[in-house]
């Protein structure tokens, strides 16, 4: 019988495994009830080349993963199967999300724009240390540097220096450290982070990122089309929006 990959990487905190767990454990059920019951083997991938060998693995049966290298044409050949839902989570809309521009100090976090429009103080971006995590995500780098272009006309580079964090997480305790200005952290990481790293207090937000698709629950496009709507329908059932 085939044997299947999953993982939940992009948001599989240490502090969160209950919750990955359980949302995991509640898509089998989901592919229980439609008729199925895949032997699958849950990875949790520790760093980017595990993930990225799990993406294209041919029978990778479910995942999550980013819009940004989608969008670079670095991805592997993945099927989208929905779209989470960020409305939990401060600067999520539904389907779409948006980064949390944050710098180094304490004081008022900017509330974002409820029409997904987004709002740029350049004064305090501009020539600016910014860190990011990966020069192809779309929250902590592609999404800032398209939101100034298009807001400035200029498509240099708008800050000073770019210091690659390699996570969200890290990022912000690099803006709170002093080692870097700014950075762009994603609407749910930065729920998280705000909920479990004491660095999240020596930072603010100062501004928010326009909203876009979040990231999307991917398959290999591989999979039996019928496992796929088994797992498409699950999502929708368990609050995600359809991928178009």
């Amino acid at each position: 019988m085939t044997r299947y990959r999953a993982a939940l990487p992009m948001y599989d905190l240490p502090e969160i495994r209950e919750d990955t767990d359980t949302l995991w454990h509640a898509i089998l059920d989901g592919l229980r009830k439609r008729g199925a019951d895949p032997l699958v083997d849950f990875h949790r991938p520790t760093t980017e080349e595990e993930t990225d060998a799990l993406l294209r693995h041919p029978r990778l049966m479910f995942s999550q993963t980013c819009w940004g290298p989608i969008s670079c044409g670095v991805a592997p050949d993945l099927h989208i199967l929905a779209q989470p839902d960020f409305s939990a989570y401060t600067g999520g809309m539904g389907p779409l999300y948006r980064s949390a521009i944050i710098a180094t100090g304490r004081g008022t976090n900017v509330i974002p724009p409820r029409d997904g429009a987004p709002t740029l103080p350049l004064d305090a971006m501009v020539g600016k240390r910014l860190a990011f995590n990966d020069r192809v995500s779309l929250s902590g780098y592609l999404s800032i540097t398209a939101d100034v272009t298009a807001q400035t006309g200029e498509r240099k580079a708008f800050y000073g220096k770019g210091l690659h964090s390699g996570s969200h997480r890290h990022s912000v305790q690099m803006v709170a450290d002093g080692e870097a200005d700014i950075a762009a952290i994603d609407c749910r990481t930065w729920d998280l982070v705000q909920r479990f790293d004491e660095a999240a207090k020596n930072v603010r937000v100062i501004g928010w990122t326009q909203a876009r698709k979040g990231l999307p629950y991917v398959c290999s496009p591989t999979l039996d089309d019928t496992l796929k709507s088994m797992l498409t329908e699950t999502l929708i059932d368990l609050g995600a929006f359809p991928a178009d």
